[in-house]
C-alpha cells in the first residue's frame, strides 16, 4: 500500500475544518410546505373540543388548509415527502366511509403512513392511550362517546385528535366554514343558518360561528319536542365575548331569516319528522339574503329536493372535498407543528 494512503498522512493532507464559521452566516430558508409555528406548544395538540381551542388555532388550520388547496387542486397520484416515517392511526367504533376516506387521503398526500382500527373500543380502560400512542404518531378517533376520548388523550404522548363524537363533527364543521371562507373571503359578520336535526355537527357550528365572529341562527326541534343543543349556554358564552348571536329557532323562516349561508342538517330518523325540516329553493329565496349558498350535512332524504340540493347555489360536494385538506392540516400541524404557506 502507498505510503501516501495511510491514515496519519490522510489527516496530514486534509485538515480537520470548523464548519461552523462559515455557516454562521447563512440563512436556511424552509420549503414553502414546512413554515414551522415556533410557539407550537404540547399542551394544545389535541383537538377534543372547540373549547380548548382559540380563535387562532383555528384561523391557522383553516389557512393552512387554504394554501394546501391551492398548491394541489387536484390530489389524484400525488405523494409529497413531508411526513415521511410517520405513522397515522384512525382509530373508529363505527366505519365512517367519507371520513375514513379523507383521513387516508391526507395521510397518502403528505406521504405518511396510515393504518386503519375499526373496534368496539373500551375507552374506560384509559391505559389504551399510552399503549397506542407508543406505536403511532398521530391518532384520528371517530367514536360515539365524548368524555372517556378526553381521559384517552390524557394517557396519550401523541396528539390525538377527535373528528366525529357524540358531541362534535370537528371535521367537517372545518371544512363546511373553510368553503364559506372560500365562496365569502371571510366568515366574519356572516349570518349562518341551520335546519335539521340535531347532530354533532351543529354543537361544532356553535362554537366556532362565535369564535370567529359569524352569527349563527338554528331550527333543530319541532314545537312538540323542544330541545336544545347541548353546547347551546357555551356558544352564548362565546357571542358574549365577540358580540356575535347564537339564537335558537321554532320556525324555520325565522332560522333562514337574512342567512346568507344555509346548512342542511341530515335526514332525521323520525321520517314523519322530515317536514318540519323540509327546504326548497322557493322558501330560501323569500327569507334569505339575496346572495346565499346552500351546504347539506348528508345523509340526505326528501327533506331537500333536487333543485336545491344540485342546484347553481348548492356548494356541498366542495365542503366534502375540502375534508381532506382540513385532515391534512391537521395531520402536518400536529405531527410537526407544520402550516403550509402558497
Amino acid at each position: 500500500m502507498s505510503k501516501y494512503l495511510t491514515k496519519p498522512v490522510l489527516y496530514k493532507a486534509f485538515p480537520k475544518i470548523d464548519l461552523r464559521k462559515y455557516l454562521r452566516n447563512i440563512v436556511f430558508l424552509p420549503r414553502r410546505y414546512e413554515s414551522r409555528d415556533e410557539c407550537y406548544e404540547e399542551t394544545t395538540k389535541h383537538l377534543i373540543c372547540f373549547r380548548q381551542w382559540n380563535e387562532k388555532m383555528v384561523n391557522d388550520i383553516l389557512m393552512s388548509a387554504m394554501h394546501l388547496k391551492c398548491m394541489y387542486r387536484d390530489t389524484h397520484h400525488q405523494r409529497l415527502d413531508i411526513l415521511p416515517s410517520t405513522k397515522i392511526l384512525l382509530l373508529q367504533e363505527v366505519n365512517e366511509p367519507i371520513l375514513n376516506l379523507a383521513v387516508s387521503k391526507a395521510a397518502s398526500l403528505l406521504g405518511a403512513a396510515e393504518v386503519n382500527v375499526t373496534d368496539a373500543l373500551m375507552w374506560e380502560k384509559d391505559y389504551n392511550g399510552k399503549i397506542f400512542s407508543d406505536m403511532a404518531d398521530v391518532i384520528f378517533v371517530c367514536t360515539k362517546t365524548h368524555m372517556c376520548i378526553q381521559r384517552f388523550a390524557t394517557r396519550s404522548t401523541v396528539p390525538v385528535l377527535c373528528v366525529i363524537s357524540r358531541t362534535h363533527a370537528s371535521l367537517q364543521a372545518l371544512a363546511t366554514i373553510m368553503s364559506i371562507m372560500e365562496e365569502h373571503g371571510t366568515i366574519q359578520g356572516l349570518n349562518i343558518a341551520y335546519v335539521g336535526a340535531p347532530h354533532p355537527v351543529l354543537n361544532s357550528y356553535l362554537l366556532l360561528c362565535p369564535m370567529l365572529g359569524a352569527n349563527i341562527k338554528f331550527k333543530c326541534c319541532c314545537p312538540n319536542c323542544p330541545v336544545s343543543p347541548l353546547l347551546m349556554n357555551a356558544s352564548q358564552e362565546l357571542t358574549a365575548k365577540t358580540a356575535t348571536q347564537s339564537v335558537q329557532c321554532l320556525k324555520r323562516e325565522l332560522a333562514l331569516h337574512q342567512a346568507c349561508v344555509v346548512i342542511s342538517g341530515p335526514s332525521p330518523a323520525n321520517k314523519e319528522k322530515i317536514k318540519d325540516f323540509s327546504l326548497c329553493d322557493e322558501v330560501i329565496t323569500q327569507c334569505a339574503d339575496k346572495e346565499w349558498v346552500f351546504y347539506h350535512t348528508c345523509p340526505r332524504a326528501e327533506e331537500v329536493d333536487d333543485e336545491l340540493f344540485w342546484g347553481p347555489n348548492a356548494r356541498t360536494f366542495n365542503a366534502f372535498r375540502n375534508m381532506q385538506y382540513i385532515a391534512a392540516a391537521l395531520m402536518a400541524n400536529a405531527a410537526q407543528g407544520l402550516k403550509f404557506h402558497y
